[in-house]
């Protein structure tokens, strides 16, 4: 499985996934837009970025996989906005999820090696299911991934979930004493009480300056490059 980490208009993934795109599952952690100033990345450079990334999962809708991220969801509702939003081309961006919307998903789940491996865009906190149960009544780490995604996929079901992925932890500067899966902080998984019991998390959304952050229960991978999760469960830098 190839994992490919934060884009924000970056062009690093079409290396490795163009030589994988039908061979192997390819899974993108989401943040597509919103390019760094410092990166000289042109805001007109972005949307067709995204396009091609959409025309794989289009061509191989088995073995492509888009997550989302906080920088994504924000152009389809007013809660959880983050920063370097595109109030130039934000209708457009919001147009395309909301056409494509079955092209994505929130939670990717998979078994490699007997290793239980969920990925996200920022990982999941057993508290943060706990403390929505009004909403997430009967769902726990066994289900998250299910729930979270059917109610993707069930447009009548957005204000809730965009009110669950909205909530911003204070490592984010925001209120929520639990991030959701597009927010939390590197700083709120690492060392987790509230670990997502059975789980081995994948996520990026913390940028990591040079190396990724690989722990025993944790993979923050937010680093500007893609990696391989091979056959016996391990990551791998390509």
């Amino acid at each position: 499985m190839i994992i490919i980490p934060d884009i924000h208009g970056r062009d690093f993934w079409k290396g490795p996934a163009y030589e994988a795109w039908g061979k192997e599952h390819i899974i993108f952690l989401g943040d597509y837009l919103d390019p760094y100033e410092d990166e000289m990345i042109a805001p007109w450079e972005v949307f067709p970025n995204l396009e091609q990334i959409a025309w794989l999962k289009e061509k191989q809708p088995e073995k492509v996989t888009l997550l989302l991220g906080n920088h994504d969801i924000h152009y389809l509702t007013e809660v959880g906005k983050g920063s370097r939003y595109d109030r130039i081309r934000g209708a457009q961006y919001k147009h395309f999820f909301q056409d494509n919307a079955k092209l994505f998903q929130l939670v990717y789940e998979t078994e490699i090696a007997g290793k239980r491996i969920i990925f996200t865009h920022a990982g999941i906190k057993a508290g943060w299911i706990e403390a929505n149960k009004e909403y997430l009544e009967g769902v726990d780490a066994s289900n998250i991934a299910a729930t979270l995604n059917e109610m993707w996929y069930d447009k009548a079901s957005w204000p809730v979930l965009f009110h669950l992925l909205g909530q911003v932890p204070e490592s984010r500067w925001g209120y929520s004493k639990y991030g959701s899966p597009v927010w939390n902080d590197i700083e709120d998984m690492v060392d987790d009480p509230d670990k997502l019991p059975g789980y081995y998390q994948i996520f990026g959304h913390s940028q990591q300056e040079h190396d990724p952050v690989i722990g025993e229960h944790i993979a923050c991978l937010d680093c500007r490059r893609a990696f391989r999760l091979n056959d016996n469960g391990m990551i791998e830098e390509i």
